[in-house]
């Protein structure tokens, strides 16, 4: 009943705590000098906004700080529904983009999408996030169904001539054992947001493997990739295709 791949209300925090990648997946995650000041800028918008609509979808804390979860937990999510925090939080980004003039929002569930993990009758709702920016890439963001019921979020992007690859899921894993609390989960998403919305190659994939760059770093799935595949200022190997896009914006919303 689980879906593939990875409280109270967060107020907003530092955009430089440690990612938490998908567990099979490589992941690089540098140091930084911090993120550009548009990017904390929205966040902050978007804690206020989930004020509102995220009144409805309580958080949780982590239920395993010391990472051991009982082994019955490892098949079982005994509360599905808290994970619609995830598609609250998305209404509070669709809210703060279209507020802005950053992005129009539309409702679309179009697919299947390459890399995908379900067809799209296994969404319940889908929005399209279109950039007022020339070039920039387009951010699908589909609230999933599991069981019949709704669930958690896939993330997906496309560009100008190119299908819609996935990204990611949130949660990576429903199962209670790796319930990381819903602001572990907030932060993932809010990541797939700005990863968008910062532009440059973001998913580069081969018929074997794919890298996807995030707003810290990147991370990896399959055999035979390389972290070149990112590097906009050279060719992709034969066989491998990039989604590349502009910034959303350059200087502080």
């Amino acid at each position: 009943m689980f879906a593939p791949r990875r409280s109270g209300h967060p107020t907003t925090k530092p955009l430089r705590a440690p990612w938490r990648p998908a567990d099979d997946a490589e992941v690089m995650d540098p140091s930084t000098a911090g993120l550009p000041s548009w990017m904390n800028a929205l966040v902050r918008d978007v804690d206020q906004a989930f004020r509102v609509t995220g009144a409805a979808t309580p958080g949780w804390d982590d239920p395993h700080p010391d990472r051991s979860p009982m082994e019955e937990e490892y098949s079982r999510c005994l509360d599905p529904g808290k994970y619609q925090i995830l598609d609250a939080r998305v209404d509070a980004w669709c809210q703060v983009l279209t507020r802005h003039g950053v992005a129009q929002v539309t409702d679309a569930r179009e697919g299947p999408w390459m890399g995908g993990v379900r067809d799209p009758e296994f969404w319940w709702r889908g929005r399209q996030v279109d950039p007022a920016a020339l070039d920039g890439l387009r951010l699908h963001l589909a609230s999933t169904l599991v069981d019949g019921r709704p669930f958690g979020v896939d993330v997906g992007v496309d560009a100008a001539g190119q299908a819609t690859v996935h990204l990611d899921t949130v949660p990576d894993c429903g199962c209670d054992a790796c319930d990381s609390g819903s602001a572990d989960l907030l932060d993932v998403l809010d990541r797939w947001v700005l990863t968008a919305a910062a532009g440059g190659v973001v998913h580069a994939r081969s018929d074997a493997a794919s890298i996807s760059r995030t707003v810290e770093g990147w991370q990896a799935d399959g055999r035979g990739w390389s972290e070149s595949w990112l590097d906009a200022s050279s060719s992709p190997p034969r066989g491998v295709l990039r989604w590349t896009g502009t910034p959303w914006l350059m200087s502080e919303t």
